[in-house]
Formats: structure tokens, C-alpha cells, sequence
């Protein structure tokens, strides 16, 4: 994807959401790419806020977003709501509860605009920005995705804890396979 070329795509979508009230944050590749950390992405992850999914699509229809038939259920991405779809040729993933299947448990982002740590200034409009640290922990409990974790883990290193730590120890507060759980407290402080 040529991502210039879809920035006025992801500023139409914030135009929509933003306008419809919707608690929403721009997570995983795209999220990383405005921060610095990476110079690819292929679609654009809307995180939003439960409750809001469905204003959420509705915005981004009248917008002229075209929202993709359903997919299969997978059995590592167990989202409580799913949606993709595309805007002026940008991909879209609408993701509200966004859940990881890891062995056999399930492993849910509890995203609300509380966990939104910046935003992004795209076509003049607000896209805010998901935690790095979420992020973080995400990628961990993602298959395959190793290389995108350390990627973060290695920014979050030179970066005060308390700008990442809250996040951390929210994630810390609830249930995490063992070897996740490791990883995020090597993160955090003594």
C-alpha cells in the first residue's frame, strides 16, 4: 500500500468518526509508522471503544466506506466485533473487543479513550493514537509476531517508565500467559 496516498482515506474516516462521537485510537502498524518505528503498514486497525461499533460503521457509510462480507471465525483473532472495510481505496479493520486466542484461553484489549496516549494530525483531522505499550503486550500474545514486540520493546527501553508503565501494570492487573507475563514486567522498573 502506498500510505500517502491513503492518508486523505484514514483523515476522511477520523472526519466521520470524530464527528459521530465515537471513542476510537489507530493501533498496531499504522499506529507504530506515525510514531517513527516502522515505514510499513497495510491497512489501517481502528480500535473502538465497546458500544460504539455501530455508530462507528454508520459513520464511516455515510462517509462512502464500503464494509467487506463477513470472514470466517478464526481461531487466534476472537473479537467480540469485526468489521473490515474500504474507504477511497484505504483498508479498514474495525476491531471492538478485540480479542487473542492463545492455547486456550482468550485474552481481551479492554480499549476505551482512556487508552489513547497522542494523536496524529492527518488531511486536518484528529486520528488518536493507541499506547505503544498495549501494543507491546498485543504483539506478544499475537502468533508470529515476535519481530513487531521487540521493535517496541526496544523503543519503550529509552523512553521514561512512567510514559509506558501504567499501561504495563494495567495489563499486569489481569490474566497473562506466563511467558507474557515475563516479558512485560522486564519492562517495568525494580
Amino acid at each position: 500500500m502506498e500510505k500517502q496516498t491513503t492518508f486523505p482515506a484514514l483523515g476522511k474516516a477520523a472526519r466521520a468518526l470524530n464527528a459521530a462521537g465515537v471513542e476510537w485510537a489507530l493501533g498496531a502498524s499504522a499506529m507504530m509508522y506515525f510514531r517513527g518505528l516502522t515505514d510499513t503498514f497495510h491497512d489501517y486497525d481502528l480500535l473502538i471503544a465497546e458500544g460504539h461499533m455501530d455508530t462507528a460503521e454508520n459513520a464511516l457509510l455515510a462517509a462512502g466506506a464500503v464494509i467487506a462480507p463477513p470472514k470466517a471465525p478464526s481461531d487466534v483473532y476472537v473479537s467480540k466485533q469485526f468489521a473490515e472495510c474500504t474507504l477511497d481505496g484505504a483498508e479498514f479493520d474495525l476491531l471492538c473487543g478485540f480479542s487473542i486466542r492463545v492455547e486456550n484461553a482468550v485474552y481481551t484489549y479492554p480499549f476505551t479513550g482512556a487508552r489513547i496516549e497522542g494523536v496524529q494530525r492527518v488531511a486536518q483531522e484528529t486520528v488518536p493514537l493507541a499506547p505503544l505499550a498495549d501494543w507491546y503486550v498485543l504483539y506478544l500474545l499475537m502468533p508470529g509476531r515476535e519481530a513487531r514486540a521487540a521493535e517496541i520493546a526496544a523503543y519503550l527501553r529509552a523512553q521514561p517508565p512512567e510514559t509506558y508503565g501504567g499501561f504495563l501494570a494495567l495489563w499486569l492487573e489481569g490474566a497473562l500467559p506466563p511467558a507474557v507475563r515475563v516479558q512485560v514486567e522486564a519492562l517495568l522498573p525494580g
